[in-house]
C-alpha cells in the first residue's frame, strides 16, 4: 500500500500539479452544475447549412480516385458508414446517432446536458463520436464537386438537418468532448470551402458559432492534457473565429476565439512539439493527427490572408514533419503500430489506405516547405482539394537516415551505409518526460523491402477489459522482454501508468567507417529488473543483444512476427524475408506461439510470435537476424 502511494505521488509530480488542478476544477465544474448554467441546451437553427452553388470546383484527380469516392458516396446514401477506415456497416438512413452498430447498444443519456450525459453502461463511446465527426460529409462534398449533382447536397442537408434534430447544442453524448466538437467545426468548414459556401447560409453560421462556444468554455481543461485535445480545439477556435469574423457579423466573438485559438496555438505547439521533432503522444497515428490538424490551421490561415504565426512557431511545425517523414516508409507510406492507435484520420482528403501516411506529410511539405517530399501522384491528392497546384511546388527529398531523438525517446536505423540492403528500423527508448500509452521501452520495429516484418501490437479498443488490453500495451505485447509476468510500469488507470520508464544510452549511435552501425541503451523497471539492449547493422546482419538481471522467475524476450510461413528448427527461424537465430549463456525455451495485432481500431487478428524464456538471473540473450537479399 505505502508503496503504490508513493507510485501514485511520484506519477502526479510527472503529470504536474498545476494540470491535475485544472482537471479538478473541470469535474467540480461538470458535477455542480456550473457548465450546465454558463452554457445551457438550447436549440440551434434547423434549416439547411448548405445552398446549391452555381459552380464546383473539381480538382485533376484520377479516375480511380473519382471511382473510389463514388463508390463511398453510394455506400452513404444507403446508410453504411466506414468506421475507422476499415469497416462498413450499415446505421440506418440517416444512422442512429446514438447506436453502437458493432453491438447494438443505444445510449440512453442522450437528452441530457453533455455534463449529465456519460453512460457506463454503453462501452467505447468512441463508436458514436466516428458518426459524429463527419468523414460522411465530407465524402458526399467531394461527390458533389466531382459529378455537378446536386442531390448530395440535398443528401448532406438532410442528414446534418437530421443530426441537429437529434444532438440539441450542449445535449448528448456528442457534445462531451470539446475535441471532438473541433473536429465536427473543421470537418463541416471544409465541406463549405469544397462546395463554395462563400455567401454562408445563416443555419451554417449559427452550427459554427454554437461549436466555438462549447469548444471556448473548457480551454483549461483541454490545456491540461497535454496532447492532440488541446491543439485540436486551439485550431478550431482559431479556423472558426477566422471563418465568423469573416462571412458573420459576430465580430467581437469571432476576434476573441480566433485570439485566443493563435495564442493557445502558440504555447502549446512550442510545449507539446520537441526540439527533435517528437511528440507529447508517443503515437504515430496521433502524430499524424498533429500533422494534419497543423495543415488545416495553415490552410485557413492562408485562405483568410491572416497573419503568420512566429518564426518558432513554423519551425517546431517543420521539425514535426521531419519526425513523421523519419518514421514513414518511402515506398508504401506505411509506419510502424507504435502507441495508442484510436483509427483517428480527420480532414482525409486523399483516396489511399488509412495506412498510408504520405498524403498528409506531403499537403505539410507544401504548406510549411514550399516543397513536395513524394513524387507519386496520390500523394498530390489533398494539394489539389484545397486548389493548389502541385506543378508549383519543386521537389525536395529529405534523406532518411539514422538518427536518435533524445526528446521523444526513440532510434531510428537506416540502410545510408549499405544501399543494397532494403531495411530499416525503429527502437522505442523512453525518457519518461510525457505520459506513456505503452509499456514499449526496447521495442524493435524492423522493416524490410517496405513490409513491417518485426511489428507492434497497436491498441485495439480503449474499452476492454484489462485482460484483452495486455494482448496490446503490456510488455509482452511488444518486441522487448518481460519480467516475472510484470509490465515495465505499473498501471494505475485504464489510460495511466505510473512510475514512467526512463532508458539511459550507454553507448551513442555509432558509425564504423560508414560499414557498421551500433547503438545500446539501459533501464531499471520500477522492480528492480534491469535490462540493456545493444544493436549492432552490419551489411544484411542485425544482431540485437539484450542483458537481464535482477528478475526472480523468468525474463522472456518476444519477436513479434508478419504473418508467413515461418520454419522453426532448434533456435533457428526462418522466413521468405528474414531469418532469427537465437543463442544464450544459460538454457532456453524457444517456441514459436502466436499474438495479436491492431492495424485498426475495433479489429484485431492474430499473428506468430517468437519467445525467448530464460529461467536464471543474470542471463545474456542474442538475437541475430539476416535480411535476405534475394
Amino acid at each position: 500500500m505505502e508503496q503504490n502511494f508513493l507510485i501514485k505521488i511520484k506519477t502526479a509530480k510527472s503529470l504536474r500539479l498545476l494540470n491535475i488542478l485544472k482537471v479538478f476544477v473541470y469535474r467540480i465544474q461538470c458535477k455542480t452544475g456550473y457548465f450546465e448554467k454558463r452554457l445551457p441546451k438550447k436549440e440551434l437553427s434547423n434549416t439547411p447549412l448548405f445552398y446549391t452553388p452555381t459552380h464546383y470546383y473539381c480538382p485533376d484527380i484520377s479516375e480511380i480516385n473519382c471511382q473510389k469516392i463514388n463508390m463511398r458516396a453510394r455506400q452513404i446514401r444507403q446508410g453504411h458508414l466506414t468506421f475507422f477506415s476499415h469497416v462498413s456497416i450499415y446505421t440506418g438512413i440517416p444512422p442512429n446517432w446514438f447506436c453502437n452498430p458493432f453491438n447494438k447498444k443505444i445510449h440512453r443519456k442522450n437528452k441530457l446536458h453533455w455534463t449529465l450525459a456519460n453512460d457506463s453502461a454503453f462501452g467505447d463511446i468512441k463508436i458514436i463520436w466516428e458518426m459524429s465527426r463527419m468523414d460522411w460529409a465530407l465524402v458526399l462534398s467531394k461527390m458533389v464537386a466531382i459529378s455537378g449533382n446536386n442531390q448530395y447536397v440535398r443528401l448532406l442537408n438532410h442528414w446534418l438537418s437530421n443530426w441537429i434534430d437529434h444532438n440539441l447544442p450542449q445535449t448528448g453524448p456528442n457534445w462531451i468532448c470539446a475535441q471532438e466538437t473541433a473536429i465536427r467545426l473543421i470537418q463541416i468548414l471544409l465541406c463549405a470551402q469544397i462546395l463554395n459556401q462563400m455567401k454562408p447560409l445563416p443555419a451554417l453560421i449559427d452550427f459554427v458559432d454554437t461549436h466555438c462556444q462549447r469548444i471556448f468554455l473548457t480551454r483549461h481543461y483541454a490545456n491540461a492534457q497535454q496532447n492532440n485535445h488541446a491543439i485540436s480545439e486551439a485550431a478550431g477556435l482559431f479556423i472558426g473565429g477566422l471563418w465568423l469574423d469573416t462571412f458573420s457579423q459576430l465580430h467581437q466573438k469571432a476576434k476573441k476565439w480566433q485570439t485566443k485559438g493563435r495564442r493557445d496555438l502558440e504555447w502549446l505547439v512550442n510545449k507539446l512539439i520537441a526540439d527533435d521533432g517528437s511528440f507529447a503522444q508517443h503515437s504515430l497515428n496521433y502524430h499524424r493527427l498533429l500533422i494534419s490538424t497543423l495543415n488545416m490551421i495553415e490552410y485557413f490561415r492562408q485562405f483568410f490572408h491572416s497573419p503568420a504565426f512566429s518564426k518558432r512557431y513554423y519551425k517546431k511545425v517543420s521539425d514535426a514533419l521531419f519526425f513523421l517523414y523519419q518514421m514513414v516508409d518511402p515506398k508504401t507510406g506505411n509506419g510502424p503500430n507504435l502507441g495508442a492507435n484510436d483509427g483517428a484520420r480527420v480532414y482525409a482528403l486523399s483516396e489511399v489506405s488509412y495506412t498510408d501516411y504520405r498524403p498528409e506529410i506531403q499537403l505539410g511539405g507544401c504548406l510549411f516547405l514550399k516543397k513536395k517530399l513524394y513524387a507519386d501522384e496520390d500523394s498530390d491528392e489533398p494539394i489539389k482539394w484545397l486548389q493548389f497546384n502541385p506543378s508549383q511546388y519543386p521537389a525536395f527529398s529529405i534523406e532518411r537516415r539514422s538518427c536518435v531523438f533524445p526528446d521523444g525517446g526513440y532510434v531510428t536505423f537506416n540502410g545510408e551505409f549499405e544501399k543494397s540492403v532494403p531495411a530499416w528500423g525503429l527502437m522505442r527508448c523512453p525518457n519518461d518526460c510525457y505520459r506513456p500509452h505503452h509499456a514499449d521501452a526496447f521495442h524493435l520495429d524492423l522493416w524490410v523491402k517496405g513490409i513491417n516484418v518485426l511489428r507492434d501490437s497497436g491498441s485495439y479498443s480503449y474499452d476492454i477489459s484489462d485482460s484483452i488490453r495486455s494482448n496490446f500495451i503490456s510488455s509482452a505485447a511488444h518486441n522487448t522482454v518481460s519480467f516475472d509476468s510484470h509490465d515495465q510500469m505499473p498501471v494505475l488507470s485504464r489510460f495511466l501508468y505510473g512510475q514512467w520508464i526512463k532508458v539511459r544510452a550507454v553507448q551513442p549511435l555509432l558509425m564504423n567507417n560508414k560499414k557498421k552501425l551500433s547503438w545500446c541503451g539501459a533501464y531499471t523497471d520500477y522492480m528492480g529488473c534491469y535490462h540493456q539492449r545493444h544493436l549492432s547493422i552490419d551489411k544484411n546482419k542485425w544482431r540485437i543483444v539484450d542483458t537481464f538481471a535482477r528478475f526472480n522467475q523468468n525474463a522472456i524476450v518476444r519477436w513479434r512476427l508478419m504473418k508467413d510461413q515461418w520454419t522453426l528448427d532448434n533456435d533457428c527461424l526462418t522466413g521468405s524475408l528474414i531469418s532469427l537465430k537465437i543463442s544464450a549463456n544459460v538454457n532456453t525455451g524457444i517456441r514459436l506461439t502466436d499474438g495479436f495485432e491492431s492495424l485498426f481500431y475495433m479489429d484485431k487478428t492474430r499473428i506468430p510470435v517468437l519467445e525467448i524464456c530464460v529461467n536464471q538471473s543474470p542471463a545474456i540473450v542474442i538475437t541475430e537476424i539476416t535480411v535476405c537479399l534475394r
